[in-house]
């Protein structure tokens, strides 16, 4: 039996920023810890928190693929400065360390001990803000971070879901064409993700078959000549593959994606999508329903046809297609091959060595 959980409180719309003080206030908060990248410092938005709020913190230090240490670093201002709430603001990485961060106060250890066991000892709300429209982090369960090993891990909890997220199309106007491409494909690929997923219920069909359309038929022009409705429709796009890949999780195509991420530096959005045709062919021979019906959303006739039709959007949005545009070369197979081994329990289908290595020979 499967069912739908989503806890988070939702406000979606052009202009809904100033919500969050509002909200802030409902929930009693007095000093929050605001985690943001060092650009949001400088825009008019921060002003607005400085004017409004009496006490925050702040935390700049998080990078993409974001580490553990930032996660422990921002948890030790959490409490030395006994902040009581937690906002993030900013694309996935930012959102990733704060989710954790929240539920660590009073906490002593790294955050690392929570792939052992997540315990923590107390939570504060965690109240979100995306910047991006892709990651769809701010309301979902997970966390994709680095360990001071170097190894790309996910944590889970239903105790990261945020308290509130505002999604306010006006925030990602500023987002370079690369980073919304970056993104936008990853919204898509974690719809398409979703309907596949041995996961996927009614529920979540619905978000991420809205999803797929969305984000395949505005990302071409919101990374080559945006206006503030495709950025709605991108935001939206974003928001509802979450509601769907929150509940089912992602396959094959993000665990492949770690490999290529640590191996080439290419962005996540990237290297989840330059399997995605290759494994939809490889679904359609388990539940050729499903997969059907994901080339019908994009307008395809058909397995191949809607292949080549991502394929055509990667191409279109200057994302690479190929294996051999971002550096692989056949020896890297084992390295690759070593990483993507290991199976998601919503994958439709069980990938073998055999099949990883025909993969990528014919995306090379």
């Amino acid at each position: 039996m499967t069912k739908y959980y989503m806890p988070t409180k939702i406000i979606f719309g052009e202009k809904t920023f100033g919500e969050l003080f509002s909200e802030l206030r409902e929930a009693k908060v007095k000093k929050p810890l605001i985690i943001c990248g060092k650009h949001f410092i400088s825009s008019l938005r921060y002003r607005v928190i400085q004017d409004t709020l009496p006490f925050f913190k702040l935390f700049t230090e998080v990078r993409p693929n974001p580490s553990t240490a930032s996660v422990d670093a921002a948890a030790k201002m959490l409490n030395e400065e006994n902040c009581d709430a937690v906002i993030g603001i900013g694309g996935g990485s930012i959102l990733d360390v704060a989710k954790v961060v929240a539920c660590m106060k009073n906490y002593g250890k790294s955050c690392e001990s929570f792939y052992k066991s997540l315990r923590p000892k107390a939570a504060v709300p965690f109240f979100a803000l995306p910047t991006t429209s892709g990651s769809g982090s701010e309301i979902t369960k997970y966390s994709v971070l680095t360990t001071n090993a170097g190894v790309k891990k996910t944590l889970r909890s239903d105790k990261f879901y945020a308290k509130v997220a505002i999604v306010d199309p006006q925030l990602t106007y500023s987002m370079p064409p690369e980073l919304t491409a970056a993104t936008g494909i990853d919204a898509f690929c974690q719809a398409v993700e979703s309907y596949w997923s041995k996961g996927a219920m009614p529920e979540t069909d619905k978000w991420a078959e809205e999803s797929i359309k969305l984000s395949y038929f505005n990302l071409v022009k919101a990374v080559k000549d945006p206006d503030k409705y495709v950025r709605i429709n991108m935001s939206l796009a974003s928001l509802n593959a979450a509601r769907a890949f929150s509940n089912t999780g992602t396959t094959a195509c993000h665990t492949l994606s770690y490999a290529f991420t640590k191996h080439y530096g290419l962005a996540h959005g990237f290297a989840v999508a330059i399997t995605l045709p290759w494994f939809l062919g490889f679904y359609a021979e388990k539940n050729e329903k499903k997969c059907l019906d994901i080339c019908s959303f994009i307008g395809a006739d058909g397995i191949e046809d809607g292949k080549a039709k991502i394929t055509q959007l990667l191409q279109q949005i200057g994302a690479p297609a190929r294996l051999g545009e971002i550096g692989f070369v056949p020896p890297d197979v084992e390295k690759i091959i070593g990483m993507s081994l290991q199976h998601k329990p919503n994958n439709p289908r069980k990938h073998t060595r055999q099949d990883l290595e025909r993969l990528l020979a014919e995306l090379y």
